[in-house]
């Protein structure tokens, strides 16, 4: 898969003058593909895309969520550029704020319904890009990971009903595994797995039931991502993703 190439086409003013947009082109090019080296070189890392993603028009990515190197990684070997929802707390300190500003983040309040997101995410949906959501709200693993079947927040598929764009679900496995230092120095394995698009009811969007039966055909989508990953990559059970809790005492 190619590298990352700086995106420097015009975009609404949504996302600001020609220079700023510019400026965050370059800027989010240069640590991705700072991020794509880092893990190239210190772990081994397997991506497999099931169906080719789309290069242009608005796109979902959704993704289990396991670690706190979960953006990075998906976004330096996913093929577009992502712009991700990520909780307003990373945007309280001035450097925070300047660093997720300009790698086109979207903040969202975790605590309840963020309309603001959802609008903000919709215009950028507008514009053809790819916005970027872990749909479990927060770091899960075990029984309460979407690889496992666990219940997603309602946001993604509503996100996807308005905004018309399909959703690409990703399962990553491997990066909980990061937070012990001698993982790093032996190239620990990470696995990301790329599905084919889910797209959302047009004609019935509005039926009773219908949210509720698109949901359901992504969440079986993430478990089947689960299983195929362990088939394509012959993963045995103790590489899939386990809670802190679980991981304490393992020996590397």
């Amino acid at each position: 898969m190619k590298a990352h190439k700086p995106d420097l086409s015009a975009h609404s003013h949504s996302c600001g003058s020609l220079p700023e947009r510019i400026l965050r082109a370059v800027f989010h090019w240069l640590v991705i593909t700072g991020c794509r080296i880092l893990y190239t070189v210190t772990c081994r890392v397997h991506v497999m895309e099931l169906e080719p993603v789309p290069r242009h028009g608005a796109l979902i990515m959704a993704s289990n969520h396991i670690s706190h190197f979960d953006p990075p990684i998906i976004s330096g070997f996913f093929p577009r550029r992502i712009d991700w929802l990520a909780m307003e707390e990373l945007f309280r300190s001035p450097s925070g704020k300047l660093i997720f500003t300009l790698l086109n983040c979207i903040p969202v309040d975790r605590s309840g319904s963020d309309r603001n997101a959802l609008r903000h995410s919709l215009r950028r949906l507008t514009d053809e890009r790819v916005v970027g959501i872990f749909p479990e709200g927060g770091i899960r693993a075990g029984d309460w990971s979407i690889l496992n079947g666990a219940e997603m927040k309602p946001g993604l598929a509503a996100l996807s009903i308005h905004s018309g764009a399909p959703v690409i679900p990703c399962a990553l496995i491997g990066s909980d595994r990061l937070y012990k230092t001698s993982n790093w120095l032996r190239r620990s394995s990470l696995y990301l797995i790329i599905g084919g698009a889910i797209y959302p009811p047009r004609e019935d969007a509005r039926q009773p039931g219908a949210r509720e039966r698109f949901t359901t055909e992504i969440s079986r989508a993430f478990t089947s991502l689960r299983d195929q990953s362990i088939e394509c990559f012959s993963l045995k059970s103790e590489d899939l993703p386990r809670t802190p809790q679980a991981r304490k005492g393992e020996h590397p």
